[in-house]
């Protein structure tokens, strides 16, 4: 009898947690890994980012550039802020790429001398407190 029970054990088709987990939780872990840390990089060099007027509703304005790697660090934490604030306009940071040639006249502007830079706004007026990262 033992053996008869062994023998329909054996024929049984063995997926164990491990295999299931290798098979189909990693990938997907993986993935959103490399979702998480792609996708700021990928706004952040390949948006369009012509910026009119800086809004009024945003308290904080980052000035950035694309290829500066002190600003691709701090890009990635700002991008994830405004993702999780984005029913909350008063929340968001403002960006804008420096790099771009439509928003080259805020480093005259607001004298923008290195990037990231971050600038307080008022309600209605543009205040020049800037903070040099």
């Amino acid at each position: 009898m033992k053996q008869r029970i062994k023998r329909i054990d054996k024929n049984k088709p063995s997926r164990s947690l491990t295999k299931i987990i290798i098979i189909k939780v990693l990938p997907v872990i993986a993935f959103l890994v490399a979702g998480f840390l792609l996708v700021p990089y990928g706004s952040m060099c390949f948006q369009n980012n012509k910026v009119g007027t800086i809004q009024n509703k945003n308290v904080v304005v980052l000035f950035f550039n694309a290829n500066c790697p002190d600003c691709h660090k701090i890009y990635a934490k700002i991008f994830w802020h405004n993702v999780l604030n984005f029913k909350n306009k008063n929340k968001q940071i403002q960006t804008i790429n420096v790099k771009n040639t439509n928003n080259k006249h805020y480093i005259a502007e607001f004298t923008i001398q290195a990037t990231p830079t971050f600038m307080k706004t008022t309600n209605t007026n543009q205040s020049k407190s800037l903070i040099h990262g």
